[in-house]
C-alpha cells in the first residue's frame, strides 16, 4: 500500500526522468568495458556485435509481442537501413575501437554524436543557423584537438589512427538521427522501429559472420563471458525500450542529456574495471565537449522556441 502511494505521488513522478535518465547512462557508459573484457578474452568484435544484436532483437520482439503490437512489414528498406546505420556498423565499430583506446575514452567520443547531427543537419537543410551552434563546434573541435594532443595519445597508449577510427561510430547514430527525421513513415511506432531495426542489424551481421567464418559459440563459451554476453544483450534491450518512455515522459530535448550521465558513467566505470586513468587534458576535453553539446541543444530549444512564436 505504501509503495504504491509512493509510485504515484507527485515527487516520484517528478523524479521519474531523472531516475531513468541516470539509469540509462549507467546501462549505456558500461557498454565499452564489458566488450573491452569479453573481445579480450577472445571473442571476436563481429561476432560479439551479432550475438548482443540477436538476444535484444529477440527480447524485443517478445516485448513487442506482449503489447499486442505487430511489426508493419511495408516499410522494410527503411528497416534494414535504420538497422546498418544505427546498430550494425557504429556497434560494430566501437567493439573493434575498444581494443586499441580505453573504454572510458571511447564513452567520451560518443559525446560528439549531437555535433555530428548538426553538421549532418546543416548540410540537408533541417538545422536553424545560430550563433550558440558555431560556439558549440568550437568548443568541441577544442575538445578533440586536447585529445589528440602528442602527450595526451602517449598517455593513454591510443594511436591517433584509432580514435579517428572511433568517431565511425557518433558519426553513423548522428547520420541516423538525421535520416529518422526525415524519412520515419507517419504513424510508425517506435517500439516497431526498434524491433525492425534490431531484427534487420542482427541479420546483416549474421551474414557477414558466416562469409568470414567467425561465429563464436556462446553455448561453449567460460560461463562468466557467456553470461556478460547475454546480459549486455539483455540491456542492449531493455535500454532501447527505456529511451523511448523517457521520450515520451520528458520529451526529445532532456532525454538528450542522456548524453551526459552515459560519459560520467562510462568514465568512472572504465576506471574501476580496466584501471584506466585519462590524462588531465582528456579532462579538459570532455567539459569542452559537454560544453559544446549544451549549446547546440540551447540554440535548438531556441530555434525551435523562435519557429513556435
Amino acid at each position: 500500500m505504501i509503495s504504491s502511494r509512493l509510485f504515484q505521488s507527485a515527487i516520484f513522478l517528478r523524479a521519474l526522468p531523472v531516475l531513468i535518465l541516470l539509469f540509462l547512462g549507467l546501462l549505456w557508459g558500461g557498454v565499452p568495458s564489458i566488450s573491452k573484457y569479453v573481445i579480450a578474452n577472445g571473442v571476436h568484435p563481429l561476432t560479439y556485435s551479432f550475438w548482443i544484436l540477436t538476444i535484444a532483437a529477440s527480447l524485443v520482439v517478445i516485448i513487442n509481442f506482449l503489447l499486442g503490437r505487430r511489426m508493419p512489414p511495408k516499410h522494410l528498406i527503411f528497416y534494414i537501413f535504420c538497422g546498418l546505420t544505427s546498430t550494425a556498423i557504429p556497434t560494430t565499430v566501437m567493439y573493434f575501437a575498444v581494443t586499441w583506446i580505453p573504454a572510458g575514452l571511447m564513452v567520451l567520443l560518443l559525446t560528439v554524436a549531437p555535433i555530428f547531427t548538426y553538421l549532418f543537419g546543416v548540410l540537408v537543410h533541417v538545422e536553424k543557423y545560430h550563433p550558440l551552434k558555431t560556439a558549440g563546434l568550437i568548443c568541441a573541435f577544442i575538445g578533440m584537438l586536447l585529445i589528440l594532443m602528442p602527450g595526451s595519445v602517449e598517455q593513454m597508449k591510443a594511436p591517433v589512427w584509432a580514435i579517428l577510427f572511433a568517431l565511425i561510430t557518433p558519426a553513423f547514430y548522428a547520420f541516423n538521427i538525421v535520416y529518422v527525421s526525415l524519412r520515419r513513415p507517419k504513424n510508425l511506432h517506435s517500439m516497431d522501429l526498434a524491433v525492425g531495426s534490431l531484427i534487420s542489424a542482427a541479420i546483416a551481421l549474421f551474414i557477414v559472420t558466416v562469409i568470414f567464418d567467425s561465429v563464436y559459440p556462446v553455448w561453449d563459451a567460460d560461463p562468466l563471458i557467456a553470461g556478460l554476453i547475454l546480459y549486455h544483450g539483455a540491456l542492449t534491450a531493455t535500454a532501447f525500450c527505456l529511451f523511448y518512455v523517457l521520450i515520451k515522459l520528458a520529451g526529445a530535448l532532456f532525454s538528450s542529456q542522456v548524453t551526459y550521465s552515459v560519459t560520467i558513467f562510462g568514465i568512472l566505470i572504465g576506471a574501476y574495471v580496466h584501471n584506466e586513468v585519462l590524462p588531465l587534458l582528456v579532462w579538459v576535453a570532455t567539459v569542452m565537449m559537454f560544453i559544446g553539446v549544451a549549446f547546440i541543444q540551447r540554440a535548438r530549444r531556441l530555434t525551435a522556441e523562435a519557429k513556435s512564436a
